[in-house]
């Protein structure tokens, strides 16, 4: 059986999920056509980078990425660093005939993201962003439900993030919270996961936003031990570092074909632990998905005994074959680590195959445009139309 062999640049939270999502694809969906192997893995931090080959089952650690691409038998290149490193890494991957698995942002710019989107085309190479919520097979589902035209001629999108995850002012500062770091704030952090349904779901673009950022928790404390991010680590209050990312963001849209829709995103909300979802409302129906129901969605058609007219709950199942390989029931709920698995064996099955994996460094590039986009509204206080 053929090898794809795996080297995985970021030995963080993010890089603990790539790991497990190899070998959970490995064992739901069988060897075929090709098996991942978790080669190498690289962070700044050896001492770091060894201890997570040890805990994820990577065969060696090295201290410097670049060891990677030197490794004529590394096939894939896995980025799971701060944004501001996603650049450089695909860049010299694709450079050095490597296959590409990015976390999203693709890149800090859009001129960045155009650029990796550029080389990756010509290079023939297999890419992919971790756009990993739409992954969830349901919303192929709802997909092809308004393909069909179930819903109508679609005029209205609404699209949130809500979460609490930073409303800790207490928390260690992080790349998160430094705009040079990560690039954007929330638009790039959350709503780049809300962008992705958009794009995924419906064949239209966006062509102009409006955007109003908000900062709520103006700086955080030093960060203690490695500085990353988890739940509880409250750094040196002591000290006290400037953020210089936002934490909400409302964007109202205007997309191709005379629709409109609006964007809400919090990594602030306090109580609110996790909601991210959708409507997408058309001349002849409403398809509706909240994270509270993570399989299921809701469709309302205009047709039938007005009395008896309301949303019709749509439950994922086994009928698809990737929810099939992780559940033999309906009811049985995938979760995020599932989407993610699913996402990784897209990544191992398009590598193999020599085309192009879903969503690629274009998708991603997308995506880029919105966000930049919506920075620009913010600073302009103004409406910016999607430069091309």
């Amino acid at each position: 059986m053929r090898e794809l062999r795996i080297g995985l640049v970021g030995a963080g939270w993010m890089g603990k999920v790539h790991a497990m999502s190899y070998r959970t694809a490995q064992s739901a969906f069988g060897p075929e056509p090709a098996v991942p192997v978790l080669a190498s893995i690289a962070d700044l931090r050896l001492d770091i980078a060894e201890r997570a080959a040890r805990e994820y089952g990577f065969e060696k650690a090295v201290p410097d990425w670049r060891a990677l691409l030197d490794d004529p038998s590394i096939d894939i290149i896995d980025i799971c660093t701060p944004n501001d490193l996603h650049v450089d890494v695909a860049l010299a991957a694709l450079e050095a005939g490597k296959h590409v698995y990015c976390e999203k942002p693709l890149a800090n710019t859009v001129e960045d993201a155009g650029r990796m989107a550029e080389v990756a085309q010509k290079s023939g190479l297999t890419t992919l962003v971790g756009f990993n919520y739409i992954q969830n097979p349901v919303h192929a589902r709802a997909q092809a439900a308004i393909a069909r035209g179930d819903i109508g001629k679609v005029n209205f999108v609404r699209l949130y993030f809500i979460c609490d995850f930073m409303a800790d002012p207490n928390l260690q500062h992080t790349w998160r919270n430094d705009l040079k770091r990560a690039g954007s704030g929330v638009i790039g952090d959350i709503g780049a996961h809300c962008l992705s349904y958009f794009y995924y779901l419906l064949d239209r673009d966006i062509e102009e936003v409006f955007c109003a950022l908000d900062t709520v928790i103006p700086d955080h404390a030093a960060p203690l031990g490695d500085g990353g991010f988890k739940l509880g680590a409250a750094g040196d209050q002591s000290r006290r570092i400037k953020n210089s990312t936002d934490d909400i963001a409302t964007v109202i849209f205007r997309f191709s074909d005379g629709g409109t829709g609006y964007m809400s995103l919090s990594r602030v909300a306090t109580g609110i632990r996790y909601d991210i979802g959708y409507d997408v409302s058309g001349s002849e129906g409403t398809l509706r998905y909240s994270y509270d129901r993570i399989n299921d969605i809701q469709v309302y058609r205009e047709n039938g005994d007005p009395e008896f007219r309301g949303m019709t709950h749509v439950q994922m199942g086994p009928t698809d074959q990737r929810f099939a390989a992780l559940h033999p029931v309906s009811g049985l709920g995938l979760g995020y680590n599932d989407y993610k698995a699913i996402e990784a064996r897209e990544m191992i099955v398009a590598a193999a195959e020599k085309r192009p994996a879903f969503p690629d460094f274009a998708f991603g590039y997308h995506i880029q445009r919105i966000v930049e986009a919506c920075q620009r509204s913010h600073e302009k206080r103004a409406w910016v139309k999607i430069e091309n």
